[in-house]
């Protein structure tokens, strides 16, 4: 596939193994066959949530670490949602505020402090006038705070993100493929599609005749530029689909797959034993690779591998970001222990 400088690569999209039938496990087999393991299961959609559109194998990855789920919900501080105490303010039926000061005192108040009060409530036209409400001034002589009725403004649910981290440490030649297979999986997924037969069209059966007539008259005389400006939205068609067959460029992106995780207990002879959580459909925001450990790179390879020049590394640590595109409300919630269509159904951890 030609990758031509400065355009965007386009061709065909293949998935590793996607002509087979099995998943790509890792960590369970080999040095790990005898043990029950805890793993990520990653199943792959298309954009639409589809299953059947999308190529890619089902993952298995062994558990590196501690799992983290946050439910997040989104709160505002506001300030005078009803109303604000500012001195020197007029309100209907109480006069100046300045003249309820005195509800701020006890019996301890001072005669220089009610003097002060009522200096300043006598300036309290020349203090507003300057800016000032001479409300600070009178909380620090009282040392009393008027109520500013601060309130938090519920802004409504957030998605929840997952971030799962991998230490891949393969133990055999074969592992290490299985590894390399599971990293460019989730390399093509979470990148968009590119290729396809986007054309534009025109939008004449949308435009009434005069409408369209108006703009074919416009067009006459005028460059590309000009016609491209002559209606908001309107693309020169025939331009604009030139760019595409002549530049090589897409006119449109194709959203990336989305995937559903997993956490299950998994033996290598049992298989799937038990599911402890499920999440709905997620999109793959990042993929993160860190080669090697304790900064030295080792590479894998065995005499058939030698000869034909390839390689595999022998420590890889994977971080998967997903974020999950269903809004957990009160609803879903309660539903998401119990067997109903749509939801993930009984999991034991949140």
């Amino acid at each position: 596939m030609a990758t031509p400088i400065f355009t965007i690569p386009t061709g065909t999209v293949k998935y590793p193994r996607e002509d087979e039938t099995t998943e790509l496990v890792f960590g369970s087999d080999f040095a790990h066959s005898e043990y029950v393991i805890p793993m990520a299961r990653f199943v792959f959609f298309d954009a639409t949530g589809d299953e059947s559109r999308s190529k890619a194998r089902s993952i298995y990855i062994r558990l590196s670490g501690a799992f983290n789920t946050q439910l997040s919900n989104d709160y505002q501080e506001a300030t005078g949602i009803f109303g604000s105490v500012t001195p020197g303010q007029s309100r209907e039926g109480t006069g100046l505020i300045t003249g309820l000061i005195g509800s701020m005192f006890d019996a301890g108040g001072t005669a220089l402090q009610s003097s002060l009060i009522k200096s300043m409530a006598a300036g309290a036209g020349f203090l507003a006038s300057g800016g000032q409400g001479g409300k600070s001034q009178i909380e620090f002589l009282t040392r009393k705070v008027f109520n500013s009725f601060q309130q938090l403004i519920y802004q409504g649910p957030k998605f929840r993100a997952f971030q799962l981290p991998f230490n891949m440490k393969p133990t055999s030649y074969d592992e290490a493929k299985t590894m390399r297979d599971i990293i460019q999986t989730f390399r093509i997924a979470s990148s968009p599609r590119a290729s396809g037969g986007t054309t534009l069209s025109d939008d004449s059966d949308n435009k009434s005749a005069t409408e369209q007539a108006a703009f074919e008259e416009a067009k006459k005389g005028k460059s590309d530029a000009d016609v491209a400006d002559l209606v908001a939205g309107q693309f020169n068609v025939a331009n604009a689909n030139d760019i595409k067959v002549t530049g090589g460029a897409p006119l449109t992106f194709g959203y990336p797959d989305m995937c559903k995780l997993e956490l299950i207990l998994y033996h290598n002879d049992k298989k799937e034993i038990s599911v402890l959580f499920k999440s709905d459909f997620c999109m793959i925001e990042n993929v993160g690779l860190d080669y090697g450990a304790s900064n030295k790179m080792v590479f894998l390879a065995n005499p058939e591998s030698v000869k034909a020049g390839d390689y595999f590394p022998s420590e890889v640590n994977m971080t998967i970001a997903l974020r999950e595109s269903v809004l957990v409300t009160a609803e879903y919630a309660s539903g998401q222990n119990a067997d109903q269509p749509g939801r993930p159904g009984k999991i034991t951890i949140f």
